[in-house]
């Protein structure tokens, strides 16, 4: 538990208490305000009754830029906690970082939900006050319906847990397919076989909007018990006061205070009650949080990326590595010995299978045969919206071979995945991307076999030319790097 969650926790509970007695005292209050007010004692029942209105105002509102300002706080401290799990690709078995946000935002709620339970239970001292004013049946009645709603309210939770586990299961395999699709969308078009893809995507997103219109029919059943519980004590408890009244038994002010208590204890009680889905969620996404451990950005200043005793899942042998500030590395061995395992290892995108690892917070690039551009203008691709003078933009793409009529307008348009562009001409302008991000590391991943003679020649010396820029390249046969400072063979 974070420090931050529990000073926030310990505020909520103290004015969540605060606020119930707030409530209760002012709904005292309110019930002499109004036998003044129909004793004719205008001046003094109506200066009660705006002190009455002015107390709840002020308690509300203060309840409320307190909740704002510490859900505010704990966002920002998670997205502070875990900006490379937010920011970087996913990793194999990671949570997504839909996931991940949505868990932040609903862990958020925490500091509101704790004042909610505070005043809940510490409203059950108005129990007191509707004894004091009206007696034993009275407070019979309350406290029966209150243990009621209980079960009611627990019955309701597990279901909603069940529902909510199925709907994030259903949401998350929805999102796995739809991507898995629209990656081979174009396979499918050509084997017309496009409404099979959309079929698929219809049924499983039917099937979510079924769980999650069960979870909305769970929420609304949760909400029609708490106002039945609630409508039915009140109008129990009018009924006995107002026969005690009737009989002499008991004060006009007495009668008041005894009705809009015990509408007050409710009004606690259902408002906890309604949110126990917020409740839920909140609980789960705080325990997903904690469960993500923090990635390491940093090992030491001077170094960039750091591998000890690194087992991937593709190669058994170990890895040792600490590469600094302008070192060059080449990872070598034959196809499907891991070489692009190791590299995503290292940059943190699949987990490693024994050992650790460590990369700098600063940018980091990675370039393969398969790394993709977007649809839009070749300035957009190369800039990521980042305002980058054309003339610079044009110089890297010289030093990388890139000239010519579809090089010289940024303006031109690409197509989804740089379609219309050789395969060559696209890893260049991905390191082209790269090298503009000012990416302090490059992981070249075997894309001098896409290259001709002379452009490796080009891309080798646009290398060469940044001596400050650390350079990580595997590669079969066809390395572009003329000289490295480390060698590391990858076995079968």
């Amino acid at each position: 538990m974070t420090s931050t969650s529990v000073t926030f926790r310990k505020g909520a509970r103290l004015l969540g208490g605060l606020n119930a007695l707030v409530s209760l005292a002012s709904a005292s209050l309110l019930g002499i305000a109004i036998e003044r007010l129909a004793h004719r004692h205008y001046s003094s029942g109506e200066g009660l009754l705006l002190a009455v209105l002015g107390i709840r105002w002020l308690s509300a509102t203060a309840l409320g830029l307190w909740g704002d300002h510490a859900g505010d706080v704990l966002k920002d401290f998670w997205r502070r906690t875990l900006p490379e799990h937010l920011t970087r690709p996913r990793g194999e078995h990671e949570r997504g970082r839909g996931e991940l946000a949505l868990a932040i935002e609903q862990a958020s709620d925490e500091p509101r939900l704790d004042a909610l339970s505070t005043s809940a239970s510490v409203s059950m001292a108005g129990l007191a006050i509707v004894f004091w004013a009206a007696g034993w049946l009275s407070l019979i009645i309350t406290v029966g319906l209150l243990l009621v709603a209980v079960p009611l309210y627990q019955r309701a939770g597990r279901r909603s847990a069940v529902v909510g586990a199925e709907y994030e299961q259903r949401r998350a395999l929805l999102e796995s397919r739809q991507l898995e699709i629209l990656h081979h969308t174009p396979e499918l078009r050509a084997l017309g076989a496009v409404a099979y893809g959309a079929d698929e995507i219809a049924a499983i997103s039917d099937s979510e909007h079924a769980v999650a219109l069960r979870a909305i029919r769970i929420a609304l059943e949760s909400s029609l018990v708490t106002e039945f519980l609630s409508g039915v004590s009140i109008g129990l408890v009018a009924m006995v006061v107002g026969l005690d009244l009737l009989g002499g038994r008991i004060s006009l002010g007495h009668a008041l205070i005894a009705v809009l208590v015990t509408s007050e204890i409710f009004i606690h009680v259902r408002r906890y009650g309604s949110e126990f889905h917020r409740r839920e969620n909140s609980v789960r996404s705080i325990a997903t949080l904690r469960d993500v451990e923090p990635a390491t950005t940093d090992h030491e200043p001077s170094d960039l990326l750091v591998a000890t005793d690194l087992v991937t899942a593709a190669s058994d042998l170990p890895v040792t590595l600490r590469v600094s500030p302008g070192q060059r590395v080449l990872v070598t061995g034959p196809s499907g010995s891991g070489k692009t395992t190791l590299l995503q290892t290292l940059i943190s995108w699949r987990d490693p299978h024994r050992g650790s690892v460590a990369r700098t917070a600063q940018p980091v690039g990675y370039v393969s045969v398969d790394s993709p551009l977007m649809s839009g203008s070749l300035r957009d691709n190369l800039t990521l919206g980042v305002p980058i003078a054309d003339a610079i933009v044009a110089r890297c793409l010289s030093s990388l071979g890139l000239t010519g009529p579809r090089f010289d307008d940024l303006d031109t348009l690409l197509l989804a995945d740089g379609r219309g562009i050789s395969t060559g001409e696209r890893v260049r302008l991905v390191l082209a991307r790269t090298l503009l991000a000012g990416a302090v590391v490059v992981l070249l991943d075997d894309i001098g076999g896409v290259l001709d003679a002379s452009a490796r020649r080009q891309v080798g010396h646009a290398l060469d030319e940044t001596p400050d820029l650390t350079i990580v390249e595997a590669t079969v046969d066809a390395p572009l790097l003329t000289s490295f400072d480390l060698r590391i063979e990858v076995g079968p």
